[in-house]
């Protein structure tokens, strides 16, 4: 088995690297925090499921996820697989021949990586990885200066020994288990062997409750054959019952039908003697609809008359307004010939106000532009003042003249003005004259035309008291033949229905017959089934009740007897359920002796195999680490390269050093033999222990001068019983000494 090839993504330092990788020793090297011990990690991860920290630390800062993949050739089938595992929960194994996913989820990983790892099932993948394959940096030799506690707590899960431990005690519970068992035996064994004493008697009684039952099954059989006998009786007077209630109401329909067809007589001769009175009501009624009708029309003429009197009066009414209205505007037809020459006037009139005031606002500023009577214009005194008149004087004069001038004006043009409202309005009168006269025609004719109508109404009005007089006479007259019509109509339904009530007649002698035949035919069956019981020609009901109460007492009795037979039935049945039980008790008190035997000796092999694997702890510890400390003896000689020097790995894990017949503990060698003994030491566990040749070595040249570091590699490189060898230093002492140099660039 060797490693071909690592994918990684988004692991610690690594965004995305590949490495591919040979058989035989590789170095890695690279300077400090280049991501050397990486490589590893990853490896150890993704095949042994060993991760020194969390996974959420092993992804590269700022990534949500990552992933790993290495490519393996099996040393089972010597065929290559993929293993690829992310930080999320993928973790699966793929077949690339045939692209396909063979492992999915931890669990059926590890399962698969035991048997091409040539692994035993339930090896602890991350234990071997830490303690052999790949020991972590800077605890390569920790265990070894650890306590003997610690070391045989390290080693004896290495070497499976603290699984026959756990064995031993767990056959503890086994032992526990079938020494419980047995007495469960020996109590089940004692309750069946109570049970089976009960055998005879349970025996016993089954024979007598057999011999009763066949007792009962007789006496079920004759209390069966009265009953049936009783049953055809009793049915029989049933059926003779009903023909005698239906003899009885067919009877009674009989009457009914002969009433109804002497009814059917009279209804005749009465039908005859109203049809003449019906011809005289559809006259009488014929003439009241005729005189209701007239008096009807002439209520209609007369409403009709008044309302034509009221449309005459509002006629009148409103021919006298419209006279009026055009007689008041006829007379002011000259007051509206004057509003041309009024408008004329007002407008003339406050033209001259305008004209006045324009002329006193000038008077006004020129009072404002003189002084000291100057003219404005000439600088000279005017000539048209008085002696001692000054020219303020005589301009205020001015206003005094033109103001009482704006005020005559004004006083005409609002007297015009008023004048010119009134000639307006007369004009809209005048202007309505005409149609004043036109609807004065129209008011004329139409009062004409109701006039006329109203005189045609009244020609059509009748005599209302003398039409009233005779409807009463009519009603009264009708009154008195109370409705034959009416009356005639039921007669004429109830003679319709006369067929089908002669033929209900004939249908009822027959059924009379066809039910006196029946009845002599039950009478006669009743006198030959039971000759002691005499019925006679009439149906009986104390002899039925007699008949119902004897079946009834024959039923009980045959079903107490049946329901005495059920209970004996289950009582048997139980009792042979017993007899069932008792027999399997039998040959289960057979087995479980024969159980009990084989318990106990199983028991006394149970307690052998628990001593064996109590014993056999310690020397398969002793065996293993035998043929380690040879193994790791030899290595380490070869690593130093003195064989006068010795490596003893002892039964509590501890590694000495004996020199010349002096041994030396782990904790008093120097850095560079504690690397040397310790790497001898793990090497010989992966060679005795696995089939796995593949190991990792994370800066195993610690503590170690030049020329011990310069021997390790050469030792390292002669190691030639491992398929993978890889070194991982941050120095170049491997370089010349591998097959193959991965160098990591940080």
């Amino acid at each position: 088995m060797h490693i071909s090839r690592l994918e990684i993504e988004n692991i610690k330092s690594y965004r995305k690297a590949s490495f591919e990788m040979t058989r035989g020793t590789t170095a890695i090297t690279g300077r400090n925090g280049a991501g050397k011990t990486t490589i590893i990690e990853a490896i150890a991860w993704v095949l042994f499921d060993h991760l020194e920290y969390k996974k959420d630390d092993f992804v590269r800062r700022g990534e949500k996820k990552g992933w790993a993949r290495v490519t393996f050739e099996s040393g089972l089938d010597e065929r290559e697989y993929v293993v690829y595992r992310d930080t999320g929960t993928g973790y699966y194994v793929l077949d690339p021949r045939i692209d396909t996913r063979i492992a999915e989820k931890k669990e059926e990983v590890q399962r698969f990586l035991w048997t091409h790892l040539g692994l035993e099932p339930g090896t602890d993948l991350k234990t071997l990885f830490r303690q052999a394959i790949g020991v972590p940096q800077g605890t390569f030799t920790a265990i070894f200066l650890e306590g003997s506690t610690e070391r045989k707590a390290a080693f004896d899960r290495l070497l499976k020994v603290e699984e026959y431990r756990q064995a031993a005690e767990k056959l503890r519970e086994t032992v526990r288990y079938i020494d419980a068992r047995i007495a469960d035996v020996r109590e089940a064994t004692a309750r069946a062997e109570g049970e089976l004493a009960r055998g005879p008697q349970v025996e016993a009684e089954h024979r007598e409750q057999s011999a009763r039952l066949e007792a009962l099954k007789k006496e079920i059989a004759g209390a069966q054959k009265l009953v049936n006998e009783k049953r055809h009786i009793v049915e029989t007077l049933n059926e003779l019952e009903l023909v005698e209630r239906s003899i009885d109401t067919v009877t009674a329909e009989r009457l009914r039908l002969e009433k109804a067809i002497a009814s059917l007589e009279r209804a005749h001769e009465e039908a005859n003697l109203l049809r003449p009175k019906v011809t005289e009501q559809t006259e009488i009624e014929s003439s009241i609809s005729s005189i209701r009708e007239k008096i009807a029309a002439s209520k209609a003429v007369a409403e009709n008359a008044e309302m034509l009197k009221g449309r005459v009066e509002r006629l009148r009414s409103e021919y006298r307004e419209n006279a009026e209205r055009l007689k008041a505007a006829e007379a002011r037809t000259s007051e509206a010939e004057q509003a041309d020459e009024l408008s004329a006037r007002e407008r003339s009139l406050v033209q001259q106000a305008a004209d006045l005031r324009a002329e006193l606002e000038r008077d006004k500023k020129f009072q404002n532009e003189v002084r000291d009577g100057l003219c404005p214009i000439l600088s000279e005194k005017c000539l048209n003042l008085k002696d001692g008149q000054t020219l303020e004087g005589f301009l205020a004069g001015q206003f005094d003249t033109l103001t009482d001038k704006i005020e005559s004006v004004e006083a005409e043009r609002k007297d015009t003005a008023s004048l010119l409202a009134k000639a307006r309005e007369a004009q809209v009168a005048v202007a309505a004259i005409d149609g004043l006269r036109r609807r004065e025609a129209e008011l004329k004719a139409e009062g004409t035309r109701l006039a006329d109508e109203q005189r045609a109404a009244a020609e059509q009005i009748g005599d209302p008291g003398a039409m009233e007089a005779e409807l009463s006479r009519l009603s009264a007259k009708l009154s008195e033949l109370a409705d034959p019509r009416s009356r005639l109509q039921v007669l004429e339904t109830e003679i319709a229905r006369e067929p089908d009530t002669r033929r209900e007649a004939a249908e009822i002698e027959k059924n009379l017959e066809r039910l006196a035949s029946d009845r002599a035919l039950l009478v006669e069956k009743l006198e030959i089934e039971d000759p002691d019981h005499t019925a006679g020609s009439r149906y009986d009901p104390k002899i039925h009740a007699a008949e119902r109460f004897a079946l009834i007492e024959a039923e009980k009795d045959l079903a107490a007897a049946s329901a005495l037979t059920k209970t004996v039935e289950l009582r048997i049945a139980d009792l042979a359920a017993e007899l069932d039980r008792l027999r399997e008790a039998r040959a289960a008190v057979a087995d479980r002796l024969r159980e009990r035997e084989n318990l106990e000796a199983l028991a006394q092999a149970t307690a052998f195999i628990r001593d064996t694997l109590k014993e056999a702890a310690p020397r398969v510890a002793r065996n293993y680490v035998y043929h380690v400390s040879a193994e790791a003896n030899q290595m380490f000689r070869d690593i130093t390269g003195d064989a006068e020097r010795s490596l003893v790995w002892g039964d509590d894990y501890a590694i000495q050093i004996d020199s010349g017949g002096y041994r030396r503990p782990f904790q008093s060698l120097s850095g560079g033999e504690q690397m040397a003994a310790a790497l001898s030491v793990r090497l010989a566990l992966l060679k005795q222990l696995t089939d796995i040749r593949i190991a990792f070595f994370d800066e195993p040249t610690t503590n170690m001068d030049a020329e011990r570091r310069e021997n390790l590699a050469i030792e390292i490189s002669r190691v030639t019983s491992f398929d993978q060898l890889f070194v991982i230093s941050h120095d170049e002492t491997f370089d010349n000494y591998v097959d193959n140099v991965i160098s990591v660039e940080p």
